[in-house]
């Protein structure tokens, strides 16, 4: 099995942003042109990073993970306001933080096939003693159809479809949802769910880079937008 699963209980995680821009001396100049813009300027950045910015990460997500916006949303963000400042050229405000948290997700969030245990039988057909049942006609043999093996997969990274290991089968869980367990030991029972990565561990995982040079460069194209409109 891919090592992008585990059974077990959820794990609580969390993870956030807090706001950033680039080109400091830039801005700062921008800043010197202004009176009492520049904080004003400021102040409407920070506005647009706790409206704007949880639409960046989404799409940061989604570019390296297979899993689905309701996800991504039910995690965060939670806004905090005064959690972190800026100060550009002797400026100061209040900032903000975006923090995500949840717990780590089953693979139904990530396109699992699939999505419910098949219904259908094995087209082939197996021959047996007919001793080992009671057939019709003391027949020799009988036929029987055995169950059909099926594996279930998610797209957890993009680009890829995982494989949850030989055994795993789709049952309803809590809630009446349909979802991958496999047997922890050596019996029919214990079973436990199957789980995968959480929002905020794809946060701090492979599309932490993405997001953060998507961040820089809308805040500070929102940043010199604001001083634009502040200097007419």
């Amino acid at each position: 099995m891919s090592d992008l699963f585990y059974t077990g209980a959820a794990r609580r995680t969390s993870g956030g942003f807090s706001v950033t821009m680039r080109d400091g001396a830039k801005l700062a100049k921008q800043l010197q042109k202004l009176k009492n813009g520049g904080e004003t300027a400021i102040k409407r950045t920070v506005s647009d990073f706790t409206s704007r910015a949880p639409a960046w990460v989404s799409k940061g997500i989604r570019q390296h993970y297979g899993v689905d916006t309701a996800a991504i949303k039910d995690a965060g963000p939670k806004t905090k306001k005064g959690a972190t400042s800026i100060r550009v050229s002797g400026v100061s405000i209040d900032g903000a933080t975006l923090e995500y948290k949840g717990r780590t997700l089953t693979p139904t969030h990530f396109k699992m096939s699939p999505k419910s245990r098949p219904s259908g039988q094995q087209a082939k057909q197996l021959r047996v003693p007919g001793q080992a049942i009671a057939t019709a006609g003391g027949s020799p043999v009988a036929m029987v159809r055995p169950p059909k093996r099926y594996t279930v997969k998610a797209t957890i990274l993009k680009g890829g479809r995982a494989s949850m290991k030989p055994g795993t089968f789709i049952a309803s869980g809590n809630g009446g949802a349909s979802l991958p367990f496999q047997r922890t030991g050596e019996g029919r029972t214990p079973i436990e769910a199957v789980r995968t990565l959480s929002v905020p561990q794809m946060i701090s995982g492979k599309a932490k880079e993405t997001i953060e040079e998507t961040i820089s460069t809308k805040l500070t194209e929102r940043f010199e937008h604001h001083v634009k409109q502040a200097m007419k």
